[in-house]
């Protein structure tokens, strides 16, 4: 099983790949087969990577916040094939879903199972008092992330929730678990706390970047390039950041094609062709990448005066700049 490098340092992913095994397990069970299955291939391991440059940016080392980062990665991933599920998606990282593969029920419990397995890799290793400090950051952080997608349910087919409302989605459900990987390897690092705290409002601007390019990629760039359904969104109902952007600056008729698409009803193919008609000719597309690298450069102004983070750098601009 292999872990994608990411633009940051390849350096560190053979060490989260082996460090992900030892805490899930080899595939002696069901439970554990499952588990493995969505942890990989993996993704960007975006959240993890975060946490071992976080750390090296303030003086300390990947071995500081090894297990740490891993279960981050644990916890995250649970939360994404739970996301399958509430989404009914079949395709994850272009291939079956945890749900699609094993089943619903298998789906649930693989979720829990890796969130056990996260949570017990945080309170793994290091100095009590930062681990604790860096445990309840992050905590802190998942909670925010539920409150995201709950609200994210509440505001399916609703294209007047505006568009402050999907940003504090975002915030939540994206940017405060960025956020908290970068506070909590700063932590275990032994980072001031002028330090952490930079280091969390890095990540929050770099998971705002990334998220909005996340949300562009259906309109952008081919699924089989992103491994993701491209109609996900419009099938769920689901407004994103630049559908809002374009209702706001649509005339009545594009405002009624798009409500239309969002009553329900229309076929998903049909409705992802309507709605990115709306999109670029209202400029929506355009507006929301700026955005993206708007938060993309706040992120590089939070890391003046650190020691070391010119990989977190290259971070932030990838974040702003990617096609998948």
């Amino acid at each position: 099983m292999s872990v994608a490098a990411t633009p940051a340092d390849d350096t560190c992913i053979p060490l989260l790949e082996a460090e992900l095994l030892r805490r899930v397990g080899s595939g002696d069970s069901l439970l554990e087969l499952a588990c493995l299955d969505a942890l990989f291939p993996s993704g960007k391991l975006l959240r993890p990577v975060l946490c071992v440059e976080s750390a090296k940016a303030v003086g300390g080392t990947a071995d500081q916040v090894l297990a740490f980062a891993a279960g981050i990665e644990c916890l995250h991933v649970a939360s994404l094939v739970h996301d399958d599920i509430i989404d009914q998606d079949p395709v994850r990282r272009g291939r079956a879903s945890t749900a699609e593969q094993y089943g619903l029920a298998e789906a649930l419990v693989a979720g829990d199972g890796l969130s056990m397995a996260g949570i017990a890799a945080l309170l793994g290793d290091g100095p009590a008092e930062r681990v604790l400090h860096a445990a309840r950051v992050t905590v802190e952080a998942l909670r925010h992330m539920c409150q995201g997608f709950m609200r994210e349910t509440e505001i399916r087919g609703d294209l007047t929730c505006g568009v402050p409302t999907v940003l504090d989605v975002m915030q939540a459900k994206t940017a405060a678990l960025t956020g908290a990987a970068c506070q909590a390897g700063a932590i275990l690092a032994g980072a001031a706390p002028r330090q952490h705290q930079a280091l969390r409002r890095y990540g929050e601007r770099l998971g705002m970047a990334f998220q909005i390019r996340d949300d562009l990629l259906p309109y952008t760039t081919d699924d089989r390039v992103t491994g993701k359904t491209a109609t996900s969104d419009v099938a769920n109902l689901q407004p994103t950041l630049p559908v809002l952007l374009a209702y706001e600056a649509a005339d009545e008729t594009d405002r009624n094609r798009l409500a239309a698409v969002f009553r329900g009803g229309t076929d998903p193919v049909t409705a992802h062709r309507d709605v990115l008609t709306v999109l670029t000719r209202t400029g929506a597309l355009t507006k929301a990448a700026r955005m993206a690298s708007s938060c993309a450069g706040q992120a590089h102004t939070e890391l003046a005066g650190l020691p070391d983070s010119t990989r977190l750098a290259e971070l932030a601009t990838s974040a702003a700049d990617r096609q998948h």
